[in-house]
């Protein structure tokens, strides 16, 4: 059995995590970290956990094969030296995810920057022989993981793209703010950033692609649809074949429905699931390629992609814990 241990699991993302880890047959949770709610029950702050009997501790002194570090933005980077050599890692948060010019770019100085180049970009679809390898994965961001997915395979065919991301509130994490109390979110489509989002860093650094993100907070609780426009000289059947490159890929689907409700990728049918749907149209008149990819951000775009890195990682099938359908209706 694989020992892990969960640091700083009392946000959204830990809490799937614990799920999944919890139902994950060739896993053991060893701890699971919480300053806040050291010593309470997991299911006080996770209440969708009860039964599950684990308590948040304090402490890093666990015995574990693998860490995740559930943490804010720039934590990480401070507590990661005690757990380098013990234990395969891999980081939930941004801190190591960017090369150091852009890192400087998005987010500012790095505390250890010596570190960055040792961690892998963890998104397996680009990146799969060098996470079996690996020892330190850096997750990738949720709003990154849906466009460079729906743009990689034409990354040889644009220098720019527009990104519209449309975001639900688990996505901002579980912070308590007026913008995220129910009066204030429910009904909205807001524009959260317009430009300049961080993680349009991701998107350069894996495609070489400018790709200019605004996104929407919208009203619904977990998922995300990033459509996607470029220049395109070609036709629906060209993007198609395009998109194949993805035919063998465990967790992608293509929707090329014809007509109906569900002819172009939605986040309520992947919510639950670790699933990517990838779909696109082609506007002729302009020449512009359209490609839309929905993910549940808690999942793919977060926890899940996390369990399909520590199965590379540790020579397991990717699929192992992450094989089931969404859920539906929801």
């Amino acid at each position: 059995m694989i020992k892990a241990a969960v640091v700083g699991g009392s946000g959204y993302i830990g809490g799937e995590l614990i799920r999944l880890l919890a139902m994950h047959p060739e896993v053991e949770i060893t701890a699971v970290t919480s300053r806040r709610f050291a010593g309470k029950k997991v299911h006080k702050v996770h209440p969708n956990l009860r039964g599950l009997d684990l308590r948040f501790r304090s402490d890093y002194e666990f015995d574990a094969d693998v860490v995740f570090l559930a943490v804010p933005h720039g934590t990480s980077m401070k507590i990661v030296e005690q757990f380098l050599g013990s234990s395969k890692i891999i980081d939930m948060s941004a801190d190591f995810r960017l090369r150091s010019d852009l890192y400087r770019e998005y987010y500012g100085e790095h505390l250890r920057p010596e570190l960055i180049e040792e961690f892998v970009y963890g998104l397996p679809e680009l990146h799969r022989e060098e996470i079996k390898k690996a020892e330190l994965v850096a997750n990738p961001g949720c709003n990154a993981t849906a466009t460079i997915l729906a743009l990689y395979p034409f990354r040889d065919v644009t220098e720019e793209a527009i990104v519209d991301l449309k975001v639900s509130s688990s996505a901002g994490g579980r912070r308590e703010n007026v913008a995220s109390i129910h009066p204030e979110r429910s009904h909205v489509v807001r524009v959260y950033k317009p430009f300049h989002h961080r993680h349009e860093g991701e998107v350069i650094q894996e495609t070489g692609v400018r790709a200019m993100f605004t996104v929407h907070s919208v009203d619904i609780v977990r998922g995300i649809l990033s459509t996607v426009y470029f220049p395109f000289e070609g036709s629906l059947r060209e993007l198609l074949k395009r998109l194949l490159v993805y035919r063998d890929e465990p967790f992608i689907r293509l929707v090329t429905d014809k007509g109906g409700l569900q002819r172009f990728p939605d986040p309520k049918y992947v919510l639950g699931s670790n699933f990517v749907d990838i779909g696109f149209a082609y506007d002729k008149e302009n020449s512009r390629a359209i490609v839309l990819s929905a993910i549940d951000n808690l999942i793919k775009g977060g926890s899940g992609q996390a369990i399909q890195n520590m199965n590379l990682m540790f020579g397991l099938d990717e699929r192992t814990g992450l094989d089931y359908y969404p859920l539906y209706p929801v």
